[in-house]
């Protein structure tokens, strides 16, 4: 947070809660990882996210079926 404040960045990357919570207080502008998938789909630099998520998925980062979901519709992606 404090490189954030020091280079007057645009966005914090952070997937922490906690994290967003104390980013929040400090009026920081935060995006996820999905967040950062989901702009790189917008400006046609990856051709899908869905891959990405399974990927995601199957590594320790815990991701809820619901945020999944919503993602995938986000990127009009929904089988």
């Amino acid at each position: 947070m404090l490189l954030y404040k020091e280079i007057t960045a645009d966005y914090l990357l952070i997937d922490d809660k906690r994290g967003r919570k104390i980013a929040k207080i400090n009026q920081i502008n935060t995006i996820g990882s999905l967040g950062v998938l989901l702009q790189a789909k917008r400006f046609g630099l990856i051709p899908h996210i869905a891959p990405l998520l399974e990927q995601i998925a199957a590594s320790p980062v815990y991701l809820s079926e619901s945020l999944i979901q919503t993602v995938l519709e986000l990127a009009d992606e929904m089988p």
